[in-house]
């Protein structure tokens, strides 16, 4: 493993060390689309910066497109304007997914569904 500080805040990683990097870069983008949560834009450079050259990742194309804002069941039944219990029941419908015991709605598909319900 090669790890070289060249100046305060500049580290240069090569062999080993690059290859350890990369593998938890696509551990953490893969944790947080198993979990719901969006990929920080910091994780995407960075994933896109230690990618090898003339390689490209199809987790992080996938990452890179799938920034969808999820909201939880609390914040789903405030926009809808119904109680929690009843949130949870409309969640499939909404293409919600249920992750860790959390329901994960996205939030398109709540305005969608408030559009549909104003018509």
């Amino acid at each position: 493993m090669t790890v070289q500080h060249l100046a305060p805040g500049v580290v240069l990683l090569t062999g080993d060390a690059l290859t350890t990097v990369r593998y938890a870069v696509r551990v953490a983008i893969a944790a947080r689309h198993r979990n719901g949560y969006p990929v920080p834009r910091e994780l995407t450079e960075l994933a896109a910066a230690v990618t090898e050259p003339g390689t490209t990742d199809t987790e992080l194309t996938r990452a890179q497109h799938t920034s969808t804002e999820l909201l939880d069941i609390q914040e789903t039944a405030r926009m809808l304007g119904c109680s929690q219990r009843q949130a949870r029941r409309l969640a499939p419908q909404l293409d919600g997914h249920l992750h860790a015991g959390r329901w994960l709605i996205p939030r398109a598909a709540v305005d969608e569904h408030l559009k549909g319900r104003a018509a």
